[in-house]
């Protein structure tokens, strides 16, 4: 594992305690691990959501963690143990959702990108970020990328701590000094684009923006992945404005509606999120451009999934990944079609009820496995070469 993935170095895992000491967990609702590796640093972050919402023992606790991992490898581990794998590439990863913790041990090589990705979404909607990176990242700033890292960790006063010899006991170990940084990006104030216009009593409409013929592209996937984007981004600006319109005073009183409007809790926010992505993965399925390929029963099968999905982004990555699961699973299908129809022509159909079970002289009959040469089967079939002899005029054909 480790030969193939030179950026793989397990957290250990007193450094996990150390990473996640501090946050308050009974705040903390949804949750992002870029680079998961095995699913270390999520098992440990479960437990503590866990234990800080009051579960204990065996009783059931569904928690909203998502991961991103690159290496196919460890993506199967953490699908295994139970995980939700989102994406592929945290820097090419884009969403909508909120998170109220990103909590990462990203590949050193890359850590200033990853960390700097991981501002970007929390600027969004706010939220705290524990990130683990190689000391030389903050000391020798010596790229513009390291540099821009800096300003904005200034920016966002955050708490840097330095730690020689964090991966000397680790599974893979490295005498490299690493930086614990932890920072809290907060939330943004909501500003009315509609009240400022009504303020200065002036419009602006431009349809080019807002055109359907913009919105859909020649290739269908791609086009349906566009107007996913175009409908979240309008419902979210149209919760935002909402937001700062609830907010409104008149001569100091507030006329705010009596309401659950926590931002910290982006409750309204993420299930917007999770309606739209039902409503257009569920599209998906019932589109013959996608599904003109596949079985009725994987149709159905995978609509029954859309209360899964809707937990995945709607992006071409997570449509691509389903192809591929269809594509596995319809060839299963092929061959549980083919093993059934020979066990109908075998005996389901057989003229001789003593064959009704397909175990008539020999007992491999009741599997196409007996009776396979390569690519072709033996099906029984019983006649007489001298009519006189054939009851009841039985011709076989």
């Amino acid at each position: 594992m480790f030969q193939n993935n030179p950026d793989f170095y397990p957290t250990p895992n007193s450094l996990i305690d150390r990473m996640l000491s501090g946050v308050e967990f009974d705040k903390v609702k949804t949750v992002l691990e870029p680079s998961a590796g095995k699913g270390d640093l999520v098992s440990k972050v479960i437990d503590k959501m866990r234990t800080s919402h009051g579960y204990y023992g065996s009783r059931e606790f569904n928690c909203d963690i998502d991961t991103v991992e690159l290496d196919d490898n460890l993506q199967h581990i953490l699908k295994g143990k139970g995980y939700r794998v989102v994406h592929n590439d945290f820097l090419s990863f884009q969403t909508y959702k909120k998170y109220d913790l990103i909590v990462a041990n990203p590949p050193f090589s890359q850590g200033d990108k990853h960390l700097l990705k991981m501002i970007e979404l929390q600027q969004n909607g706010g939220g705290i970020i524990v990130c683990l990176l190689n000391a030389e990242t903050l000391r020798n700033p010596c790229t513009i990328t390291r540099s821009d890292l800096l300003d904005k960790l200034d920016k966002y006063n955050a708490s840097i701590e330095f730690i020689p010899n964090a991966f000397v006991d680790a599974e893979r170990q490295t005498y490299v000094e690493v930086a614990l940084i932890k920072l809290e990006i907060p939330h943004s104030d909501h500003y009315s684009v509609i009240l400022d216009d009504l303020k200065k009593t002036e419009q602006f409409r431009d349809e080019s923006l807002y055109g359907n013929d913009n919105l859909i592209s020649a290739d269908f996937l791609k086009g349906i992945v566009e107007q996913y984007n175009f409908e979240i981004r309008a419902g979210l600006k149209l919760i935002s404005e909402w937001r700062a319109i609830n907010r409104s005073s008149f001569n100091g009183v507030s006329l705010s509606i009596v309401c659950d409007n926590s931002d910290k809790n982006s409750s309204l926010h993420n299930s917007f999120i999770k309606k739209v992505r039902m409503k257009y993965w569920k599209a998906l399925f019932e589109s013959d451009k996608f599904m003109n390929l596949f079985t009725s029963n994987l149709k159905y099968e995978y609509l029954n999934k859309v209360s899964e999905l809707c937990d995945y982004e709607f992006s071409l990555y997570n449509i691509y990944t389903i192809k591929l699961q269809l594509n596995k699973h319809m060839i299963k299908s092929m061959e549980d079609t083919i093993m059934k129809l020979f066990e109908e022509f075998s005996h389901v159909y057989h003229w001789h009820p003593e064959t009704g079970k397909n175990i008539h002289y020999y007992n491999g009959w009741a599997t196409n496995k007996a009776w396979k040469i390569n690519r072709k089967v033996i099906i029984l079939l019983s006649g007489f070469k001298d009519l006189q002899y054939s009851w009841g005029g039985f011709r076989p054909t």
